[in-house]
């Protein structure tokens, strides 16, 4: 079974550098983050939304 990091190394993110490879995966954990914080929202505040844009 791989580890992440040997998931890592395998891909495009293996060739660069260290620090680059750990901003480049806390960029993307923080994208996905703020992408599950809107859909939480917009789910818990469904009626104003969907006011907002005559859905």
């Amino acid at each position: 079974m791989k580890t992440i990091n040997n998931i890592i190394e395998n891909s495009a993110l293996g060739i660069i550098n260290q620090n680059y490879r750990y901003g480049v995966l806390l960029l993307f954990s923080g994208i996905l983050v703020t992408v599950m914080a809107l859909l939480v929202f917009v789910l818990g505040n469904m009626e104003y939304v969907s006011g907002q844009f005559n859905f």
